[in-house]
């Protein structure tokens, strides 16, 4: 989805969602945990969502966190499943979905997000747990460093 005028609701709702998800993991979990309120937003129309304001406009919108916020959205119902399936489960239509999204290379600017859908897809648990903690510590706990720094 491109974000433009039309869209900018939408996408200031994302990232308001995406916040609350990161406080959640923050204060609940310190990290993934099992059913982290993930929101009411569509996570794969923001996963590579461009935004295209008017000429001379700004929207405001971090680009960077509206990305992998919606990506580690997905990652928590992978997440999710191998806690209630012990596996990977492509009944599931998000895994599904998912699985769609990284073959068609919607990950990859994201290379340490990529890398734990390509592990969360695959069938070892703790490597795929283990590059979970890195996307937490290199995306949500570093959000928030980066407020601090502001």
């Amino acid at each position: 989805m491109d974000i433009t005028n039309d869209t900018l609701r939408y996408a200031q709702d994302a990232i308001r969602e995406i916040l609350y998800l990161y406080v959640d993991m923050v204060t609940e979990y310190g990290g993934f945990g099992h059913r982290l309120e993930t929101g009411r937003f569509s996570p794969f129309a923001f996963i590579d969502a461009k935004v295209l304001p008017p000429p001379g406009y700004v929207f405001g919108l971090d680009e960077a966190l509206l990305h992998a916020g919606s990506a580690i959205a997905i990652l928590c119902t992978l997440s999710d499943c191998w806690d209630e399936e012990e596996s990977v489960s492509f009944s599931w239509p998000v895994i599904k979905a998912a699985k769609e999204a990284f073959d068609a290379g919607r990950f990859d600017h994201l290379p340490e997000i990529k890398l734990a859908f390509s592990l969360g897809f695959g069938s070892d648990f703790a490597a795929f747990t283990k590059q979970l903690e890195v996307v937490y510590q290199n995306h949500v706990l570093a959000y928030f460093r980066s407020l601090g720094n502001a």
